[in-house]
């Protein structure tokens, strides 16, 4: 049985990897087997159609060969793992540090340390920056340790840096365990953090631009303050071009994620922020991971646009940026967005059939899209194909209860209302009032606004 995992590391090497594997693998320093070449010259001269595809048949016993591919996996993950050391040279200096200390290389160490000064000053400042400069500092404070011990040190330096590494590493956790236990409700210790808190504002620490962006996110986010936010935003912005491409996307959806919680707290203000900042992200690219834009953001933007009412620069986002998203999901995305646009604009004409081209691949698209189409069927007074919508619509809500989990009530009580209004006297202003008294005392429904509109008082 071959070892599948081998095979889909494989598959995921860029050509340019697979070279300087092969270089890797012939060194006599990295790999003395033969037998292990061999192997990965009959992986990589062929085409491989899946990850679970077998290697070529080799004059071995079975138990030979999974040995093989054993060995040839560990040589490769040693491979990608030196290459990833090889990209960032500071970390050379700072493991080659102890061995000059150790073997007595004042002149070495002193070079080195000034080389490492520079490649440190060079990479972005994030919570890794700061956790570098203390291994740093601590190793110059070893150094002179061992050479002279002197009263004078770099003590303080060390401290500093730690200081600021721990208080901001704790901080951009709290951060992101605050923005999961919105969504999932999910209970974490915080430990030491309501300490930290309190001691913040007192401290020359809250003016490291590092911690002052992750300090005012979370006041952000837990006290939903908007001065709070625009604290966070400016520190954002000062800070986002020292921040690697994968924090700045962070907390750009984070600061979006406000918006959001704002937006559903009933501040439509948040609207427009909320678009401001998406652009930010994609004018930037930081909303791109990998060369890939996520489905929901894709979806989330579009969203935004719809409600600031920029419908001629959604078309064009959608268009755009749709080779961005995976291709399993571009299709199904674009559709759906596009009759959302078209939706938008009542050109129900036009909509309607992008949403029959939805499908199933993605059920809770799928399931938007009904919700999109019960809407229109409803506008247009199409009744015979509303009402065969909602019923199969329900059948559908009751068969995926156990994937969809706790959107099944959401979807169920959009069903129920719809239902209602069908059958609701317009004329009747006690039961207008009714309606919408329920609808608005329903937390779990979607389309709220929607349904507040088809009935007015």
């Amino acid at each position: 049985m071959p070892d599948n995992k081998l095979f889909e590391l494989i598959n995921t090497l860029s050509a340019v990897e697979k070279r300087e594997c092969t270089a890797f693998l012939k060194s006599p320093y990295h790999n003395l087997r033969e037998d292990v070449l061999e192997l990965w010259k009959r992986c990589t001269t062929r085409r491989q159609s899946a990850p679970s595809d077998s290697a070529p048949p080799m004059p071995e016993t079975a138990v030979q060969q999974r040995h093989t591919q054993s060995l040839l996996l560990l040589q490769i993950e040693a491979f990608l793992a030196q290459r990833a050391f090889e990209q960032l040279p500071l970390l050379s200096d700072l493991h080659l540090a102890p061995i000059y200390r150790q073997k007595g290389l004042v002149k070495h160490l002193d070079h080195l340390f000034r080389r490492a000064e520079e490649r440190l000053s060079q990479l972005p400042r994030d919570t890794a920056h700061y956790h570098r400069q203390y291994q740093l500092e601590w190793e110059k404070y070893a150094a002179t340790e061992s050479q002279t011990r002197s009263r004078g040190n770099n003590l303080a330096a060390v401290h500093q840096a730690l200081d600021v590494y721990l208080i901001g590493s704790k901080l951009r956790l709290a951060c992101l365990m605050e923005s999961h236990r919105a969504v999932f409700n999910t209970a974490y210790n915080t430990s030491f953090l309501p300490a930290l808190l309190a001691f913040l504002p007192e401290s020359a620490l809250s003016g490291v631009p590092i911690i002052a962006l992750y300090y005012h996110c979370y006041l952000a986010l837990t006290g939903g303050k908007e001065g709070d936010f625009r604290a966070f935003r400016r520190a954002l912005e000062n800070q986002s071009a020292a921040l690697p491409p994968e924090e700045r996307r962070t907390f750009l959806l984070l600061a979006v994620n406000y918006c959001i919680r704002q937006l559903n707290a009933g501040d439509l203000r948040y609207v427009r922020e909320a678009f401001d900042l998406y652009r930010v992200g994609l004018e930037t690219g930081i909303l791109l991971e990998n060369g890939k834009l996520g489905r929901f953001a894709y979806k989330n933007i579009v969203a935004a646009g719809l409600k600031v009412q920029e419908f001629s620069w959604v078309e064009d986002f959608i268009t755009r940026y749709e080779p961005f998203l995976e291709e399993k999901h571009r299709t199904a995305h674009r559709d759906y967005n596009l009759a959302k646009l078209y939706f938008t604009k009542k050109d129900y004409r036009r909509a309607m059939p992008l949403l029959a081209q939805v499908g199933d691949s993605d059920l809770l698209l799928n399931l938007d899209s009904r919700v999109m189409l019960l809407k229109m069927y409803y506008e247009t007074g199409e009744w015979a194909a509303l009402d065969a919508l909602l019923a199969s619509f329900r059948v559908l809500l009751l068969r995926k209860k156990k994937v969809i989990g706790y959107h099944q009530s959401h979807y169920l009580n959009t069903l129920r209302y719809i239902h209602k209004l069908c059958r609701v006297n317009g004329n009747d202003k006690a039961a207008v009032v009714a309606f919408r008294a329920e609808v608005e005392g329903n937390k779990a429904v979607i389309e709220k606004d929607w349904l507040l509109g088809m009935m007015q008082v």
